[in-house]
């Protein structure tokens, strides 16, 4: 049986279709487990109707918004099956996406599966649910943990969505709390690392919801540094098993802290003397990774500019950002 953990937070717009999606799964060993997050719109009242209508779904209530964390947790704890997946509220999965995921797992023996996705936009909700795709072939790519890092998660792909699970890799592992940004990253590096065997298909089942109010498209919150935080962490953790890859992601959190700055540029000066102390720890943080003469090979294109200017020119860099910011607006 597959377990399907749907972290519900003010999701009444999208949620329906998410269910639904999963009611029409074209394999039908699977479990609904829905976990409330204090929400203020109907998202509750929602969940318990579908509860009500089918035996497989389970749905629990959080009386306050503890994070995403804490709501996929509170599912984890609550699952049955031998698969774990996770769907956010606002996406969907194609009608044969546990069919696929699970004859994949047993042809790979694999312990995690990973399949791949579409972005999908405000107008895609009204078409028609999407049909499987025509060939019936995808190409599939079976990694060790190494390789998986290095060809996979350190290459952009850390959503813990869109992957089967076997439950047994996931068995006291829990998603870190306290993390706005990031919190997907550590957990499915924690995953890998447990695992033997990961298999990646390009059969695009998962359809991700662009959300142009999330959370990484909103003016700079001291909340942004989670993702530097995330990053750090997964230095520490990949340096402690695969050393040889601590030079990539030294250019991953180099990266990071250029975005987060560059989120801090768009402010206007008042807002981001606000924010000094956050400013003075991305400087930090660069200059103990950006003075690396290794990392420049791994740096996206346009990247190794920007990390001579910022480190050489911080204020320079600042102001030139938010002025081109400014004009593109």
């Amino acid at each position: 049986m597959i377990s399907i953990v749907i972290p519900v937070y003010n999701a009444e717009e999208y949620l329906e279709k998410c269910i639904e999606s999963i009611l029409d799964q074209t394999y039908p060993n699977w479990e609904l487990v829905l976990v409330d997050n204090g929400s203020t719109d109907e998202s509750m009242e929602i969940c318990r109707a579908y509860a009500k209508k089918d035996v497989r779904i389970t749905a629990f209530h959080q009386y306050r918004n503890q994070g995403v964390s804490v709501a996929r947790n509170l599912g984890m704890e609550r699952c049955l099956g031998d698969f774990i997946t996770f769907i956010d509220a606002d996406d969907w999965v194609k009608k044969d996406y546990l069919e696929k995921l699970v004859k994949l797992q047993k042809k790979q023996d694999a312990d995690l599966v990973i399949c791949g996705y579409d972005r999908v936009y405000d107008e895609d909700r009204k078409k028609a649910p999407e049909e499987t795709q025509k060939s019936g072939k995808y190409a599939i790519r079976t990694y060790n943990i190494k390789q998986y890092l290095k060809h996979y998660l350190l290459e952009g792909n850390t959503h813990c969505w869109g992957v089967l699970y076997k439950s047994s890799v996931l068995e006291q592992l829990k998603f870190p709390s306290g993390l706005t940004i990031g919190e997907d990253l550590l957990f499915v590096l924690e995953a890998a690392l447990r695992a033997e065997k990961i298999a990646v298909t390009d059969y695009m089942g998962y359809q991700y919801y662009i959300n142009t109010e999330g959370a990484m498209l909103k003016k700079f919150t001291p909340s942004y540094m989670d993702q530097i935080t995330c990053w750090e962490r997964v230095l520490k953790r990949i340096g402690e098993t695969y050393p040889q890859l601590t030079v990539k992601v030294e250019s991953i959190l180099v990266v990071s802290v250029l975005l987060v700055v560059g989120k801090i540029a768009e402010l206007d000066i008042a807002e981001q003397k606000e924010y000094k102390k956050e400013m003075e720890e991305c400087y930090r943080v660069f200059m103990q990774y950006g003075k690396k003469k290794e990392i420049r090979k791994y740096l996206p294109g346009g990247y190794k500019l920007k990390v001579l200017l910022y480190r050489f020119v911080p204020k320079v860099y600042i102001f030139l950002y938010g002025r081109l910011k400014q004009v593109k607006r």
